[in-house]
């Protein structure tokens, strides 16, 4: 944890919750209800700090196939806005027992919101891989790429998904890969 992290958790006053939650405590309700009314940055900071302590910065991703039920999955509401998102998804990181997977489906948020999710304390995305106008890609369909031929279109989305989480400083697995 950084200085600068340090001084607003503790100008938050709350250092002491995340060094409890560091420890392996799960927030009581009284601090569950603090936390509701911390400032964003401040709330996605430990998130993200808690994420990245416990379970490094892979983000296991599961396109096209069927996701294990061991993760807690943020559903949006469809009132609420992206900041009220981002919030749940670090509520859910910071109240979870440790180790816990939080996963986002980018196909119901976005993959825009998705990435920014990862910072706020998620570690896995789940979703379909689809072409621009959000129908699925045939398992046999190909496109010509210059240099390489007749290439795959689900291994090109998945490499350019791949891409898009490396800029936010994460690596992405692919599960249920044959």
């Amino acid at each position: 944890m950084n200085a600068l992290m340090t001084k607003a958790l503790r100008e938050s006053q709350f250092l002491d919750c995340f060094e409890a939650r560091i420890g392996g405590a799960v927030p009581d309700d009284a601090t569950r209800a603090r936390l509701l009314t911390a400032d964003l940055l401040v709330l996605g900071s430990m998130a993200d700090e808690l994420r990245r302590t416990e379970l490094g910065d892979e983000v296991r991703v599961f396109a096209n196939v069927t996701a294990p039920s061991d993760a807690r999955t943020i559903e949006v509401p469809k009132a609420a806005t992206g900041l009220e998102f981002l919030r749940a998804v670090a509520l859910a990181r910071i109240s979870s027992a440790p180790g816990t997977h939080v996963r986002i489906d980018w196909s119901k948020v976005g993959l825009e919101l998705a990435q920014v999710a990862l910072g706020f304390g998620a570690d896995e995305l789940v979703g379909d891989i689809a072409n621009k106008r959000g129908l699925p890609i045939a398992e046999d369909e190909t496109k010509k790429v210059k240099g390489q031929g007749m290439v795959d279109v689900r291994s090109l989305k998945k490499k350019e998904l791949a891409t898009l989480l490396s800029y936010s400083g994460r690596t992405a697995v692919f599960q249920g890969e044959p």
